[in-house]
């Protein structure tokens, strides 16, 4: 097997598709026949709702595991994709391990055991820069960030990037950021032409082209506890992440 990719999908700003972006490239991975690990690490537990339900209720979830009381706990979705489920309690790790010896370390040596058995392994972050994501950040071969075309699209975008910087240099060499999506893109807007412009303007090739429109299919699939690709995988926004997909595939070659 080659070596895996472990992607941490990273934004310092909530509601602009990272998990979305989890989602759906795992399950597009996935239906390639590519051995694919998703990892919530949000306390908002939107990816685990998606693959396993809301009222999905396991008796170990990755806090379990950063509080060493478990291996990293892995449910099954279906064939080549599975999940590291997440809980509200993961609101609170940042104290709860404050004090632990290699705190930012914690997820890579629970990743260690299990990470062979995949070609990918993709990191849903929370907006925070905190130790969750520091975790992140050090268990990770690359960073992807999502970025929303609103007003203030690149808001924490230099603080990300300069915890990456310090993460490469103490923690994890092989890290790199590989690429900014532009998501949530209104065609027709005027506001989100400008905003790409910018982008593109100050991160040049670092933005990929494609382009993740906004669509209704990318509101209505969490509800029903589906990524977009199992709800409707002829929607504008799958379409456009398969796109994207063969673009992240290319840059990580």
């Amino acid at each position: 097997m080659e070596k895996t990719k472990i992607i941490a999908i990273a934004s310092h700003k909530g509601g602009v598709g990272k998990t979305t972006t989890a989602a759906t490239i795992g399950s597009l991975l996935s239906s390639q026949g590519k051995k694919t690990l998703l990892v919530d690490l949000d306390a908002q537990r939107n990816l685990t709702s998606t693959f396993l339900g809301t009222r999905f209720s396991p008796d170990m979830t990755l806090y379990e595991a950063f509080c060493g009381h478990c291996a990293i706990p892995i449910c099954h979705v279906r064939d080549n994709l599975d999940i590291v489920p997440s809980s509200l309690d993961m609101g609170a790790l940042d104290t709860v391990i404050a004090s632990r010896i290699q705190r930012e370390t914690i997820l890579r040596q629970l990743l260690k055991s299990v990470k062979d058995e995949y070609d990918w392994i993709l990191l849903d972050c929370p907006s925070q820069m905190g130790i969750i994501t520091v975790n992140a950040f050090t268990a990770a071969t690359s960073i992807i960030v999502p970025i929303s075309c609103d007003a203030y699209a690149a808001e924490g975008l230099l603080q990300l990037i300069k915890m990456a910087e310090i993460v490469s240099t103490g923690l994890n060499p092989v890290l790199d950021i590989d690429g900014i999506i532009i998501t949530r893109f209104h065609t027709r807007r005027s506001l989100d032409r400008m905003v790409e412009q910018d982008l593109r303007g100050h991160y040049g090739e670092l933005v990929f082209p494609t382009k993740i429109r906004e669509n209704a299919t990318i509101v209505h699939a969490p509800i029903m506890s589906l990524d977009i690709i199992s709800y409707d995988p002829k929607c504008n926004g799958a379409r456009d992440y398969a796109g994207l997909l063969k673009e992240i595939e290319e840059r990580l070659k």
